[in-house]
């Protein structure tokens, strides 16, 4: 409860020029079934709250994803993530935006490729670099894509039945639109081990993007994933 407070009152923390920073909720529930050691889908369903726009966004996707077989940690062997274990991951996917603002609906499809290796460090701490490409097709917009590069440190946390991952990250995003690096984003965030099936990762992040509107965002997330 400490942890959940403190991040409710980091994401409402707004600098001085608040015509330009928007507080944002994103609720989160994420379904991955496995198919043998190799192969799992995933079901991710993601809704946002921006209080500037006061408008309502829905992100549904679908994944295939597959791992390299050899095994980077044991600490928490009894996770129910096994790929968060892998060297490096592979998936590609699909992804349907739906939003609402000002009484006005816009949506877009999104072809996605990411590639992902993970480093283990002295202290057992785990370096995470995700490689995201988006193929993005928006109604009313011209074609066009983005790079993402997530680069994010993590560390196992076991004491007795208390298990937890916390991690940082800091996120980059090349947008073709502009030819520039925007925007940025960095988070903290810690997973908690919620049963044999069930993650629960509470986190904030904090983004600027000098085309972005609003351009500042303070946000907080709940994020719940099943395991099967």
């Amino acid at each position: 409860m400490r942890l959940i407070s403190f991040l409710v009152f980091a994401a409402s923390i707004v600098p001085a020029d608040a015509q330009n920073t928007s507080a944002q909720f994103r609720p989160e529930i994420d379904i991955f079934i496995r198919q043998g050691e190799l192969i799992r889908f995933e079901f991710e369903n993601l809704a946002t709250y921006t209080q500037a726009t006061r408008s309502w966004a829905g992100n549904f996707a679908f994944f295939v994803e597959t791992a390299l077989k050899p095994v980077l940690r044991r600490n928490l062997r009894e996770h129910p993530d096994v790929y968060r274990n892998r060297y490096l991951t592979m998936r590609g996917g699909y992804l349907y935006r739906t939003s609402l603002s000002n009484g006005q609906a816009t949506s877009g499809n999104i072809g996605i490729l990411e590639l992902t290796p993970r480093y283990r460090l002295p202290w057992d701490l785990v370096v995470v670099d995700r490689n995201r490409g988006e193929f993005r097709f928006f109604k009313g917009q011209a074609f066009y894509t983005r790079y993402r590069n997530r680069f994010r440190l993590e560390r196992d946390i076991k004491h007795g039945r208390f298990v937890c991952t916390p991690y940082v990250y800091d996120e980059v995003f090349y947008d073709t639109r502009y030819d520039l690096w925007t925007p940025n984003r960095y988070a903290f965030g810690v997973q908690f081990l919620a049963g044999r099936h069930m993650v629960f990762d509470p986190y904030y992040f904090r983004q600027n993007g000098s085309h972005s509107k609003p351009p500042h965002l303070n946000t907080l997330g709940f994020k719940w994933g099943l395991y099967f």
